[in-house]
């Protein structure tokens, strides 16, 4: 906004009428918006950040009031299992140590590089132990089954990572291991912020008296699908010559938490795709909906061709990787009309491949691999050092054709997988 827009008496002039598009006259009221926050007034928009505390236990994003108009955390500092003074000192030289990572669907080969990851760590600082979970139809109730049982198998001074995808399952098992004297983290997922935040993580979990949250390493689900929309934002603005954008939103896995988080407005107060394409003043959700095209590419394919119907769409954005790539064979075979913006989530090779062919613009990756790695450095100064665990939590990556190669040639997990089980001891 220029100076010359702000009138003496503080009011601000705002261009209207014919010659004036939507767009500019969304910027206009965006720098309104900034320049009225420069003032000093909030009107409760918040970025989804890390699961901070708010007043009364609450959590940010939800709402404007009084006492949300701050972030803050405060990390409990518990000793360790086993702790001694001189551990400080002497911490780390050749403890026997066992780490197991529970995740939810064993079968689902985006876990390899989680594993992978967590195998490497393990070796990396000496540990055993390895990566279990339920099958493709086991669900939430087999996978707090079998975290049960680990905790069962594990001793004190060891560590339970578990994929978390909601709040109430996991509260059990998680402080069954607590009071047995096990490290807990909640490596890749995490449920919605305002189940799963410091202030009632701390009135469900204790350690020896103490209040305890549990540390996340990974991303946030719907910061994740926030993130592929703000880059499918720009690419339209650089790729298509309209002011007014059309977007078909997808969710191939509705009943799964974390992935949904990722788009549909209605599952997390803060973030996810369909909120950010909503905030845009030149954005419309095509039939102002997430539609859930079947986890198959070709039947996904089949959905988001017959949906759009020969209509203008501008771009589709989708939560995982098989309407991606079902709409980009579906451009490819002239099915759909372009040009567009496809985008998908994941680094999986038949999204890549529809990338490196020219048929889908971009992907984001949540980096599994860390995912799985980062755990085992967190719990080991922990339990070797005693500095208290804390969230690790990043963004994505954005892979398109500038960096497909790479992504391509490094995405050799399964091989790392089989080289692992042949040369690492303890597994």
């Amino acid at each position: 906004m220029r100076p010359q827009d702000v009138i003496d008496d503080g009011t601000v002039s705002i261009e209207v009428g014919k010659g004036v598009s939507r767009r500019r006259l969304m910027q206009q009221l965006g720098a309104v918006g900034a320049a009225v926050g420069l003032a000093g007034c909030s009107f409760g928009v918040q970025d989804e950040a890390s699961p901070t505390e708010a007043a009364g236990g609450g959590t940010e994003g939800g709402g404007s009031t009084p006492e949300q108009d701050f972030e803050f955390s405060r990390h409990p500092m518990v000793a360790p299992p086993e702790w001694e003074a001189s551990n400080t000192l002497e911490g780390g030289d050749g403890a026997e140590r066992r780490a197991v990572f529970v995740i939810q669907n064993i079968d689902n080969p985006f876990f390899i590089p989680m594993t992978v990851g967590f195998n490497d760590a393990l070796e990396v600082f000496g540990w055993t132990g390895g990566v279990t979970g339920p099958g493709q139809e086991g669900g939430v109730a087999e996978q707090v089954d079998i975290i049960e049982t680990t905790v069962e198998d594990l001793s004190a001074g060891d560590v339970l990572v578990t994929t978390i995808l909601d709040n109430q399952a996991y509260i059990d098992p998680i402080q069954q291991a607590l009071d047995d004297d096990i490290a807990v983290v909640n490596g890749h997922t995490t449920p919605a912020q305002a189940d799963w935040n410091y202030g009632n993580q701390k009135q469900n979990f204790s350690y020896r008296d103490q209040e305890m949250v549990v540390p996340h390493v990974g991303i946030r689900d719907a910061r994740g699908g926030t993130a592929m929309a703000a880059e499918a934002y720009e690419r339209m603005q650089s790729k298509l010559d309209t002011d007014e954008y059309t977007v078909l939103l997808t969710n191939e896995l509705p009943d799964n938490p974390a992935v949904t988080r990722r788009v549909n407005a209605d599952a997390n107060p803060t973030g996810t795709a369909q909120r950010y394409f909503e905030a845009q003043g030149d954005v419309t959700i095509f039939d102002d909906q997430v539609i859930n095209p079947s986890p198959n590419i070709s039947e996904a394919r089949d959905t988001i061709v017959s949906t759009v119907g020969g209509e203008d769409v501008d771009a589709i954005v989708c939560s995982a990787f098989w309407g991606a790539v079902g709409a980009g064979q579906a451009l490819e075979a002239g099915e759909l009309e372009g040009p567009m913006v496809i985008c998908g989530f994941d680094l999986v090779r038949p999204l890549l491949e529809g990338i490196d062919k020219g048929n889908i613009d971009f992907t984001v990756g949540q980096d599994p691999y860390s995912q799985g790695f980062q755990n085992v450095p967190m719990a080991w100064m922990y339990l070797e050092r005693g500095i208290e665990m804390k969230d690790l939590e990043w963004g994505v990556s954005v892979v398109d054709q500038e960096n497909v190669g790479f992504t391509l040639e490094r995405r050799s997990w399964g091989d790392l997988l089989e080289w692992q089980e042949s040369n690492y001891e303890f597994l």
